[in-house]
């Protein structure tokens, strides 16, 4: 796993360099290509951020968020989210704790916030592509 996301910093690093678009963050790819057997997770991540956006749109309404501040208020929304959405499917707190329908903590907080920096389409193209980069460039390493 290590190896992959060392891989994975590498090409998301190289990719974005090269086209100057961030393919979701640079370590959101490397987790993408780690769970590409479990589209579930995948789909509730991308799911999750989207609700992160409307969410800060919508808290941005009532208060000013800008730099830091709005990055911070992505990462909390995330976990918020993830934690009731995970309660909300396996309606059990003990195993709630152990599963989990996102993938990691801090992912969807990071991929909402280029989702609105860049947008959606940009965001989840770019992260397609670089996440499957990554997957190939490990089953050629590593097979």
């Amino acid at each position: 796993m290590n190896e992959i996301l060392i891989l994975g910093l590498l090409i998301s690093l190289i990719f974005s360099e090269i086209t100057n678009i961030s393919p979701g963050g640079i370590i959101v790819p490397s987790y993408f290509a780690i769970y590409l057997d479990d589209p579930y997770k995948i789909i509730s991540t991308i799911f999750t951020s989207i609700i992160c956006v409307l969410l800060v749109k919508l808290i941005s309404n009532f208060t000013i968020l800008y730099g830091k501040r709005k990055f911070t208020v992505y990462i909390i929304l995330g976990i918020i989210i993830k934690f009731l959405i995970s309660y909300i499917a396996y309606d059990n707190i003990f195993i709630f704790y152990n599963l989990s329908i996102t993938i990691g903590y801090l992912v969807p907080g990071i991929l909402g916030r280029q989702i609105e920096k860049q947008g959606s389409l940009i965001t989840l193209s770019s992260l397609s592509i670089v996440t499957l980069i990554i997957y190939l460039s490990s089953l050629l390493i590593w097979s």
